[in-house]
């Protein structure tokens, strides 16, 4: 079998616990929402996470 270059795009979910700050009385979707927004500067400390599963892959691009 012969190899060639692919690009491929999958989905990966992950777990983890962690301190974030909260009062007791904010609703879960506010804090969803920070959490959220934080993601992007903090990517390395939210996807060094338990991996639950992966999703199945989709081809972007082949080097034929």
């Amino acid at each position: 079998m012969n190899e060639e270059m692919i690009k491929i795009r999958y989905n990966v979910t992950y777990e983890k616990s962690f301190a974030f700050p909260a009062n007791a009385n904010d609703e879960d979707c506010d804090i969803e929402e920070r959490v959220y927004n934080e993601m992007p500067t903090k990517e390395d400390e939210y996807t060094d996470a338990k991996v639950i599963r992966f999703e199945e892959p989709t081809i972007i691009d082949r080097g034929f």
